[in-house]
């Protein structure tokens, strides 16, 4: 009898557990195939307009987002910092239980400049060419943006339910110093946005830039490299280039440049990049690599002339130059500034800051949302290889790591070496099936880890 009683009962609450199953939420199929197609509209018209940085102006931009966010019912505040330069900045929230911190999406609006000459096509047309999608920014970073505007969308559309705010944040400023874009908002606003997770730029599938073979690697930013820019100026005595004087500046400039660039800077394996080598068994001997084992030195600006257009029979006497530095994350800077004076050795050579490098942090990468980002790159390419990555270059995740954020640059759509090489230069593109193809990984990548778990 107490056997048939337990019988029941546990008959009884399979039923109850199957009613509950079946009343639970599921989530609704994407038609990807429309989704893809409005990907690509959005980001065409988002590529078409000039944000270029300088002047900076990125209020057309931030109007575009906003406008396509509150289409969908979407909260969104325009965030202005400077009205006279149109420096704003675009926030939006969705929000979730609560039960735990919010994921924010992060982009920068602003693009660097380009020169007409040099591209096959208008930069601001956002034309489809041989498979491509051209336009400045296409790679940095509207194809971000607009990926993660249209997660935003996807997961308001088909009201998925969350555990955690999902946050939008486009922001101007990037391309110079990012002051009145992630600087300000970390400083005026990080309180009410307290985001645990960051994605920005800093990753990609890449082919060629690890190792020579084919293997498709998908990088993901969790630390990057220092930025120190250095002047350099000399002094010297101003006059007729028929008399040249004992101290020419330029030539006192022309001896200390030489000196640097045949310096070749120490090997040094960080972490970061001895986990990438643990991954894929090596780094092979790339530019990149190069780039992600030494501090690197780029000569940028060289000044030395007087008039404009220069006059080519006057001595001029004060030389300037200007050297890209950058750092790996463990390197003192002052200590690196004083081996170039070792190696310069000239006392008539100034060395001054023009911007000094801010601590750089590594977020962690044996997290539930890095793993989550392997399965669902691997989903989609089930041959590559995910792994925690070095950026070369500055993000405004700097900003964020500080406040205690993992940050991950994350962009799922793979780019060649050739590719890459368009970013800040001519022809700058992405491919129309990169761009296809990233939007339904960064959604389901968010959509896994945010959504609201059915117990």
């Amino acid at each position: 009898m107490k056997s048939h009683h337990c019988q029941k009962t546990s008959m009884f609450a399979l039923f109850l557990f199957s009613v509950a199953f079946l009343l639970l939420p599921s989530s609704p199929e994407i038609d990807w195939q429309s989704v893809e197609k409005k990907t690509e509209e959005l980001f065409k018209e988002y590529l078409s307009i000039d944000t270029c940085n300088p002047p900076g102006d990125v209020s057309a931009a931030a109007e575009f987002l906003s406008k396509a966010l509150k289409k969908e019912d979407v909260p969104t505040d325009l965030i202005w910092t400077d009205k006279g330069t149109g420096r704003v900045n675009v926030l939006a929230r969705l929000r979730g239980t609560g039960k735990k911190r919010p994921l924010m999406m992060l982009n920068h609006m602003d693009t660097v400049p380009f020169d007409r000459l040099g591209w096959t096509v208008d930069p601001l047309a956002a034309i489809n060419k041989g498979g491509y999608i051209y336009g400045r920014g296409a790679l940095d970073m509207k194809n971000t943006g607009i990926v993660q505007l249209m997660t935003m969308i996807l997961l308001k559309q088909n009201d998925i339910r969350l555990d955690r705010d999902v946050v939008f944040l486009a922001v101007a400023d990037e391309e110079t110093s990012g002051t009145l874009g992630s600087g300000w908002i970390v400083k005026n606003m990080w309180p009410e946005i307290d985001a645990e997770y960051v994605l920005d730029e800093g990753g990609f599938g890449t082919q060629g830039f690890f190792t020579k073979d084919e293997r498709l690697v998908f990088s993901v930013g969790v630390a990057e490299k220092k930025v120190l820019w250095l002047r350099l100026s000399t002094a010297g005595t101003s006059g007729h280039g028929s008399m040249p004087p004992k101290e020419n500046s330029n030539s006192i400039m022309a001896q200390a440049l030489s000196r640097i660039t045949s310096y070749k800077t120490p090997i040094h394996i960080t972490p970061v990049v001895s986990e990438m080598i643990n991954r894929l068994g090596r780094l092979d001997d790339t530019p990149y690599n190069n780039a992600l084992k030494r501090n690197t030195i780029s000569l940028t600006v060289m000044k030395g002339f007087v008039g404009d257009p220069p006059k080519s029979n006057v001595i001029p006497g004060r030389t300037e130059a200007v050297l890209d530095c950058r750092l790996l994350p463990d390197q003192d800077p002052n200590t690196f500034v004083d081996k170039l004076r070792h190696i310069i050795n000239d006392p008539l050579v100034k060395i001054d800051y023009i911007e000094r490098p801010i601590e750089s942090i590594i977020s962690p990468y044996e997290t539930e949302l890095f793993k989550i980002i392997e399965k669902e790159t691997h989903t989609v390419y089930p041959d590559s290889i995910v792994v925690p990555h070095l950026v070369i270059y500055g993000t405004d995740s700097r900003f964020f790591r500080r406040k205690g954020a993992s940050c991950y640059g994350f962009f799922p759509g793979p780019v060649t070496m050739e590719e890459y090489r368009t970013i800040h230069g001519n022809d700058e593109r992405i491919r129309e099936r990169s761009l296809r193809a990233a939007v339904r990984i960064y959604h389901n990548v968010v959509k896994r880890f945010c959504e609201a778990k059915n117990l």
